[in-house]
């Protein structure tokens, strides 16, 4: 068994928070939708979880000062685009400044109108269910609609700051 010896202990629990998350791999997907005048928006999210089968419902969490945040608070869809490696460059621009995040990229229209990214591995169209704040940050679950597949190929993860790919065992 291992002992807590074999661990170091980090100074606070911002600091354990942190560094454990850091060398947590995380999936990366990007949500977009429309603001409530119509304009696109959108984010790169590390948070996508499932979260049951029947019905298909996922989860997200953002921060509640995020630039979509007012999006996700008005709307009742959105498109959740999963990323392979070839979508590294997507997931940078999409965390970046909120005024560029759609500059040079040929949006498709998605179900409802929605903003579908070109390049994803794969999306899905969702119907917000619940938002559950605590704090500064929220949970949004959603229900998946439907879907389409884009082209498949080793998992993006963003892990100890910085974009990875996910590699066979």
């Amino acid at each position: 068994m291992t002992s807590p010896l074999d661990y170091q202990t980090s100074p606070s629990a911002r600091e354990s928070f942190l560094e454990v998350f850091r060398r947590h791999g995380a999936g990366v997907s990007i949500i977009t939708l429309l603001k409530p005048s119509g304009e696109p928006t959108g984010f790169t999210a590390t948070s996508l979880s499932s979260l049951s089968l029947l019905p298909p419902r996922a989860s997200f969490n953002m921060s509640i000062m995020a630039s979509s945040w007012s999006a996700i608070s008005a709307s009742d869809s959105l498109l959740i685009h999963t990323l392979s490696h070839e979508g590294h460059s997507l997931a940078t621009q999409f965390s970046g400044d909120a005024s560029s995040r759609f500059e040079g990229i040929e949006l498709l229209e998605g179900p409802e109108g929605l903003p579908l990214v070109p390049g994803a591995s794969g999306y899905l169209h969702a119907k917000i269910v619940d938002r559950h704040t605590v704090g500064d940050a929220a949970m949004v679950a959603v229900e998946i609609l439907g879907g389409g597949l884009g082209v498949d190929g080793g998992a993006l993860v963003y892990q100890h700051q910085d974009y990875r790919v996910a590699a066979d065992l």
